[in-house]
């Protein structure tokens, strides 16, 4: 039995196109497992648990500053509630002397986006240790004072910068 021309190109093309699939199955199965099991526990990702907003590397200070300060915007500074806020790099810390109307209820919040933690300080208050991940903490201020000192300072390590802002309570 004799091929000729096309007969021939399709003769050979059938198990050409059956083998090149097989193979790209076979491929795509290995690559997608490399025979090991896994150790360990599971990621948080793979717990469906929430994580940590990391700086991505080589993240410059004013894309940490502007995540920092993001995190805090819930009241803008034109609101009746809003008192003072400020952002700062972590090294160089936060003091403040804030004015305020004495005996009012207050609230503290806290941003900062980097590495490592800072340890905030409110007048006679424990301190708080607040991650470098740019999730905020907040603290309320009850009976305040005509002046609330307020210090925030890095902990070993730590870097990045630093956002918080003062908002008004209602009574």
């Amino acid at each position: 039995m004799a091929l000729l021309g096309d007969e021939l190109v399709t003769a050979l093309c059938k198990p050409l196109t059956a083998g090149a699939v097989l193979v790209l199955v076979s491929l795509l199965v290995a690559g997608c497992t490399d025979g090991a099991t896994p150790s360990g526990p599971p990621s948080a990702s793979a717990t469906g648990k929430p994580t940590m907003t990391q700086s991505p590397p080589g993240e410059s200070e004013e894309d940490q500053g502007k995540r920092a300060k993001a995190a805090l915007e819930t009241v803008s500074p034109d609101d009746p509630e809003f008192v003072e806020s400020g952002l700062e790099r972590v090294r160089e810390g936060v003091h403040s002397l804030s004015p305020l109307k004495k005996g009012k209820a207050y609230k503290l919040s806290v941003a900062c986006v980097g590495t490592g933690t800072v340890k905030v300080v409110i007048a006679d208050k424990p301190p708080q240790s607040v991650p470098c991940d740019g999730v905020p903490a907040g603290q309320r201020v009850e009976n305040a004072p005509a002046q609330l000192p307020i210090d925030i300072n890095a902990a070993a390590g730590a870097t990045g910068m630093v956002a918080w802002q003062i908002i008004s309570l209602p009574s």
